[in-house]
C-alpha cells in the first residue's frame, strides 16, 4: 500500500514536472512569436515599461530612452541614453526588422522638427506601424495646456498638435498605419474626474509621483496598458499589484481613451 501511494506520488510529481515543462515551452513559442517592437523617447516612454511588453524577454522588445530629451536631442545625440539596457536607434533601425516604432514627441521641438525626425526614422522601417506616444507635460500646468488646445508650430502636449502631427505623418507616408496611445487624453479624463470629485484622485497632481511622472504602481499599470493597446496586446492585469476598484477605475479610463482606428 505504502508502495503504491509512493508511486503514485512520484507519478504525480513527474506530470506535474512534464506539465510545467510544456508551459514553460508554449512560453518561450509565443514569446518568440510576438511582434518585434522598437520604442524611442525619454522617461515618459520608460514609464510604459518596455520591459514587460510580450516577447521583451525573448529579445523582441527594444528602446532606446533618453530622460528628459526631446527627439530633436536623441536623434543628435545617438550614442546617448539614461537606461543601459538601451540600444541606439541608429544600430536598431538600420539592423532590425520592427512591426511596430513607438516614438514620443517631448517639448522643445516644433510640429516640423517632429514629423521630419519620425519620417526619417520610419523609413528605415518600411513595414513597421508608428505608435505615437503622445506624451504630457508638468502635471500642474498640463490641463491648461491641454484645454488651450492650440498648435502654432511648437510642441505642445495637446490634441490640435497631436493631431496635426499625425495627419502630417499620413500625409507623408502615405499608406503607413499611425497610431497614438492617446496617454494625454486618458490623463485629461483623470483630472476632469478629479475635478468633479470622482475616482481615487484627489487632483491630477495626487497621481504624480513628482512634478511630471506618474505614481510607480497605477501610473505604470496605466501607460503600459496605453501602450499594450496600441500594439494590438491584450492588456496585462498583472503588471503591476492594484487593489480592485483602481485597477477597475484605470481599465475604465483606457477603454473610454484608448488607441482606435481613424474614422474613414
Amino acid at each position: 500500500m505504502k508502495n503504491s501511494l509512493r508511486y503514485g506520488a512520484l507519478g504525480l510529481t513527474g506530470a506535474l514536472l512534464l506539465w510545467a515543462a510544456i508551459a514553460a515551452v508554449q512560453q518561450r513559442v509565443e514569446g518568440m512569436k510576438a511582434p518585434r517592437v522598437f520604442l524611442i523617447g525619454n522617461s515618459l516612454t520608460q514609464g510604459a515599461y518596455p520591459k514587460r511588453l510580450d516577447g521583451a524577454d525573448y529579445g523582441r522588445v527594444q528602446w532606446h530612452i533618453y530622460c528628459a530629451k526631446n527627439l530633436r536631442f536623441i536623434k543628435e545625440n545617438p550614442a546617448g541614453h539614461c537606461d543601459e539596457s538601451s540600444t541606439p536607434w541608429p544600430k536598431a533601425l538600420a539592423s532590425g526588422s520592427y512591426d511596430f516604432l513607438s516614438v514620443q514627441p517631448f517639448l522643445g521641438t516644433t510640429l516640423e522638427e517632429d514629423a521630419a525626425i519620425i519620417e526619417g526614422w520610419a523609413a528605415l522601417q518600411p513595414r513597421a506601424t508608428l505608435v505615437v506616444h503622445t506624451a504630457w507635460t508638468y502635471l500642474a500646468e498640463f490641463p491648461a495646456i491641454y484645454e488651450a488646445n492650440r498648435s502654432d508650430g511648437s510642441m505642445s502636449p495637446c490634441p490640435a498638435y497631436f493631431d496635426a502631427l499625425v495627419d502630417l505623418l499620413r500625409e507623408r507616408l502615405p499608406g503607413r498605419e499611425i497610431r497614438t496611445t492617446n496617454a494625454h487624453d486618458i490623463l485629461y479624463a483623470i483630472y476632469q474626474d478629479a475635478v468633479a470629485g470622482r475616482g481615487p484622485f484627489q487632483s491630477l497632481e495626487d497621481f504624480g509621483a513628482d512634478g511630471i511622472h506618474l505614481r510607480m504602481e497605477p501610473g505604470r499599470y496605466l501607460i503600459h496598458n496605453a501602450m499594450r493597446r496600441a500594439l494590438d496586446q491584450a492588456p496585462a492585469e498583472d503588471v503591476v499589484e492594484l487593489d480592485s476598484a483602481m485597477k477597475a477605475y484605470l481599465n475604465e479610463k483606457l477603454a473610454a481613451h484608448g488607441w482606435s482606428p481613424p474614422a474613414e
